[in-house]
């Protein structure tokens, strides 16, 4: 089973290598992949990482880290400007984490909004899941902003929590419940 859900307007999928030129619009550019876990990409190396993608993502949220990667296809174009990442990170506690990033073009439009929204609704609707967790970095202010938009409570700062880029930074963590979700 394919896993893909439609908003109002955009199509989450999962990523093919016909994306490669869309997604290295935005994964090459060094601010929007500052607080990513990727540096800025060479054409090549998203070549790379997008068939890695492919070849590993899931439908299904079932094992410790399964994950899923979906990439946010406007219908009007079929241009990808984003893309959602969600993992389980343990299925005793059934918690998952989220993840989500914009081509800069498309930012404060509301995508990253409807993309996450949706992505959470169809997780928590289809998959065993009791929390979603988001790790946000606390320079990222308007990833910390989408979380709570979401219904996402701030529930710890993690002082120099990560060593990240070559920096020890500071770390937020963000959570929602299917039932806090589902309210």
């Amino acid at each position: 089973m394919t896993l893909r859900i439609e908003t109002e307007r955009l199509v989450l999928r999962p990523m093919l290598m016909s994306d490669v030129q869309d997604l290295y619009e935005y994964q090459s550019n060094p601010h929007i992949v500052r607080y990513i876990p990727w540096p800025a990409r060479t054409m090549e190396q998203v070549k790379e990482a997008a068939q890695k993608t492919i070849d590993t993502a899931k439908s299904n949220l079932q094992e410790i880290n399964d994950h899923i990667v979906l990439v946010w296809e406007l219908k009007t174009s079929g241009k990808v400007i984003g893309q959602s990442n969600m993992g389980l990170i343990s299925k005793e506690h059934k918690t998952s984490n989220i993840g989500w990033v914009t081509h800069q073009d498309f930012q404060s439009k509301g995508y990253a909004f409807e993309a996450t929204k949706s992505l959470l609704a169809y997780a928590f609707t289809n998959f065993d899941l009791h929390r979603v967790i988001a790790d946000i970095d606390t320079r990222v202010q308007i990833s910390a902003n989408l979380a709570e938009k979401l219904g996402m409570r701030r529930e710890g700062t993690f002082i120099e929590g990560e060593f990240f880029k070559g920096e020890w930074c500071d770390m937020w963590l963000y959570s929602i419940l299917k039932r806090e979700f589902s309210a």
